[in-house]
């Protein structure tokens, strides 16, 4: 079960996520959402009606919740067993945000590294090339270089 997920970018939990892990009947927590003291305002920002398909298969009513409206619902819910699940739930909204706002490589970036690795490739390919066909002309050259030297020097009477 994801504590929290990204829906069209934003980051929410549900009321049934909340009620299944903090030990709460779901109609209980739909019922404390929908009495909250808070502005319409706030509740409209923070507190959409949404749905869940049940084990059973039946789609039934929840709430998508904000970190705001997570914060100011759970913050309510009092003992050991509340406060550690407090503390999973804002490192999980956290995490996802930090994840969101660093996204992994993109496609593009790992395209734009494979075209430099295959043109690396390509480069040092042609150099080996090259390389290879120096090994096959040095020889020759060598012999061309030594007769021209022999010719330089008969022709000084170095010879």
């Amino acid at each position: 079960m994801n504590l929290v997920t990204n829906k069209r970018g934003e980051l929410l939990t549900t009321s049934k996520v909340i009620a299944d892990s903090f030990g709460k009947i779901h109609r209980d927590v739909m019922r404390s959402i929908k009495n909250l003291d808070c502005s319409d305002d706030f509740r409209v920002r923070n507190f959409a009606q949404s749905s869940y398909l049940s084990p059973q298969n039946k789609t039934l009513e929840c709430f998508d919740i904000t970190r705001d409206g997570f914060a100011f619902l759970c913050m309510g819910f009092t003992g050991k067993y509340a406060a550690a699940w407090k503390e999973k739930y804002i490192f999980a909204f956290n995490t996802m945000e930090t994840a969101l706002n660093n996204p992994p490589l993109t496609m593009a970036t790992l395209n734009d590294l494979t075209r430099k690795i295959e043109s690396d490739k390509d480069v040092a390919s042609y150099c080996g090339k090259e390389l290879a066909n120096y090994k096959k002309v040095k020889k020759e050259n060598s012999v061309e270089w030594e007769k021209t030297v022999s010719e330089v020097q008969s022709s000084f009477g170095f010879k």
